[in-house]
């Protein structure tokens, strides 16, 4: 195929695969066939694909180049270490999912670890409720592995699409889910990654006496070998935790020896989610959910939107306890109990453990968890289940890191029903705003129907890295040992495009140094008019400011001015800046710290970071870090319940 038709196929797949907007593919279309860099590059270069994304566009279009032996058909699903794709294996004649590692993870040796080590776990495993593996191997320096490929619904994608399961179908996937445990904790494997969107349900084989649905484990990317004969196998992490934090157990957080009531724990999450809707705990942080999490879980029957019978709840609350050793002893066990409760029967109103009852009903409502690093929605929001950048076909978990020492009190956020109601909140969370120039709009609620992440944790992938760069930056090692973004020089200003027809929210974490400048977050960013007006967030010394600007290093017109929390150069703190209709509306660790009206900023698909130079700072190490960069694709809620 002439280079002129491959770089207009390239487009069109990234067209079909939703990569680009149709202004950006046109605006490429325009290069087709000029000389000098290929599409990819300079779709690279202008930070509108990141490398995973021209890897897996360059697999498409050469389904029998990519790995010798397999013809891929399409991609399944693509998470932050490798792509599924659907494939024929044609010595065989027979489909497959075929697990490529990316090529951005190919020089990272815990991302190379990690795949070898997911196939090696499969290898040993031979249950009915346990996706086989098939083949591994190596071509051009990089991983993959053949598996079964089951042609199901994740329990994620039935719960988002129905909302809740019965609990006969849900004890029954429960039970399914620890005969498998079982089988792999007698080969000395613990999964650490159990959830919805890691469960296959398929229909009963024909001519099969079984009436549910069969369920498939899936995705062993964090099993962990439990035997020191695996000891080498092992991938050392320092400080981080693995896993996805809306499942994880306590012990996952705290950096805790885990054993297999780990799994125990995220099964009992999982049936919370399936059986309510929703996941058993929120938090706006990594720190405030590892809080909640390490007290027993308090419901109140009127927030349950179903009831269970005594013995059923007892059960589940035992799953979800923080103390392993009230968990069941084995799978075993755990099977028997739930064969005893006579889930066929119908079900009575629920009887919550004395224990468990929370004595301040009409709370918010508990709110899901998105699987992806340090990030959770608001109190007020109903989010996705599905991992950060994986599509329903499969959903790859994404470090998590977690300082010990970073352990914050849980914040319950209050429901807001106007501007003032927003203002006083903030008023007494924050210390009280010292100048605000005028209310914003009532914001109205939402719900997350879709997640990006825009940092990959361990590149700066998608990031503008060309000419409208100031400075120089790099990913470093952050004081909790995590990985996150740094200027490495004295100042700096840093570019991220993201493209979405949603309401965006766009979540950073920020960790100011001690002695450093000014600290902007900007938003509404426009590339192709850096003198246009844009939003800020800027942190500098004992304040937050919220206003605009029309210049990366320029005064910012402030709206909004409040005092800095006293924790601010402690660890990091989650920003989360979303557009509403009228308004852009600021929130720091949930709390409302100012807003813009849409009509005084650009309509720029950007964020920029700035680092102000500091000419009496004498340390020479970065003066801030910025993890966990996300974005958030949101819906009005009226818009979806009307739906």
């Amino acid at each position: 195929m002439p280079i002129v038709d491959q770089e207009r196929k390239f487009i069109e797949t990234c067209l079909e695969l939703q990569l680009l907007k149709e202004t950006d593919a046109k605006s490429l279309e325009q290069q087709v066939g000029q000389d000098g860099q290929g599409i990819s590059q300079l779709a690279l270069q202008r930070g509108l694909l990141t490398p995973a994304e021209v890897d897996i566009v360059h697999a498409l279009q050469h389904p029998s180049d990519t790995v010798p032996g397999y013809q891929i058909l399409d991609l399944v699903g693509r998470g932050g270490m490798g792509a599924v794709y659907r494939a024929v294996q044609t010595d065989l004649d027979r489909i497959v999912a075929l697990k490529i590692i990316l090529i951005s993870n190919v020089a990272h040796p815990n991302a190379t670890a990690r795949f070898e080590r997911e196939a090696k776990a499969l290898a040993r495993l031979r249950h009915p409720n346990i996706v086989q593996a098939f083949n591994f191997g190596k071509h051009d320096g990089r991983y993959h592995f053949a598996m079964e490929f089951v042609p199901g619904r994740t329990c994620e994608q039935v719960v988002r699409e129905a909302g809740t399961m019965s609990p006969q179908s849900v004890w029954s996937i429960v039970r399914q889910v620890a005969s498998g445990l079982l089988h792999a904790v007698g080969q000395n494997l613990i999964h650490r990654d159990i959830k919805p969107a890691n469960l296959i349900l398929l229909p009963p084989p024909e001519g099969s006496a079984a009436k549910t649905d069969i369920v498939k484990i899936a995705d062993f990317g964090l099993a962990m070998f439990a035997d020191p004969s695996a000891e080498q196998l092992k991938i050392t992490t320092g400080e981080k935790v693995m896993g996805s934090p809306a499942y994880m157990s306590p012990e996952q957080f705290g950096g805790r020896e885990v054993d297999f009531r780990t799994d125990m724990y995220s099964l009992g999450a999982t049936a919370w989610h399936l059986m309510f809707g929703k996941p058993p705990h929120q938090g706006r942080s990594i720190a405030s959910l590892y809080q909640q999490k390490s007290e027993r879980l308090l419901v109140h029957p009127d927030d349950l939107p179903i009831q269970l019978p005594r013995e059923q709840m007892t059960l589940l609350l035992d799953l979800l306890d923080p103390d392993p050793e009230v968990r069941p002893a084995s799978y075993q066990q755990l099977i028997d109990q739930i064969d005893a409760l006579l889930v066929n029967a119908a079900a009575t109103p629920t009887t919550v453990p004395s224990s468990a009852v929370d004595e301040h009903p009409n709370r918010g409502f508990i709110s899901e968890q998105p699987t992806v690093e340090r990030v959770s929605p608001l109190a007020e929001e109903e989010t996705p289940t599905a991992s950060s950048g994986a599509s329903s076909g499969e959903s790859v978990t994404q470090t998590i890191a977690l300082s010990h020492a970073r352990s914050i009190r849980r914040i319950r956020m209050s429901r807001w029903i106007s501007a003032v109601g927003i203002l006083a909140v903030a008023a007494l969370a924050i210390g009280g705003f010292q100048y605000y120039r005028s209310l914003p709009a009532a914001r109205v609620p939402t719900r997350v129907i879709g997640s990006v992440p825009l940092f990959d944790g361990v590149t700066l992938s998608g990031w503008d890295v060309g000419g409208s760069m100031v400075g120089a930056w790099n990913t470093l090692q952050a004081p909790d040992a995590s990985t996150a973004i740094a200027c490495i020089t004295p100042k700096g200003a840093l570019t991220r495009r993201y493209a979405t027809d949603s309401i965006p929210r766009i979540s950073v974490f920020v960790w100011p140094q001690k002695e450093s400048g000014a600290i902007d977050i900007d938003f509404a960013f426009d590339p192709s008019d850096p003198s246009s007006r844009r939003g800020c967030v800027r942190l500098q010394g004992d304040q937050y400011q919220v206003g605009t600007k029309t210049s990366d290093f320029g005064d910012v017109d402030v709206a909004f001015r409040s005092d800095a929390l006293p924790t601010i150069f402690d660890r990091f703190h989650v920003i989360d800046i979303e557009r509403q209709r009228d308004d852009w509306f600021v929130f720091l660790e949930e709390k409302f710290i100012g807003s813009l009206p849409v009509e005084d900023v650009t309509n720029g698909s950007a964020i920029r970071l700035v680092v102000h130079e500091n000419r009496s700072r004498t340390a020479d190490r970065p003066q801030a870090f910025f993890a966990d960069v996300q974005l958030d694709e949101l819906e009005f809620k009226e818009r979806a319940d009307a739906g």
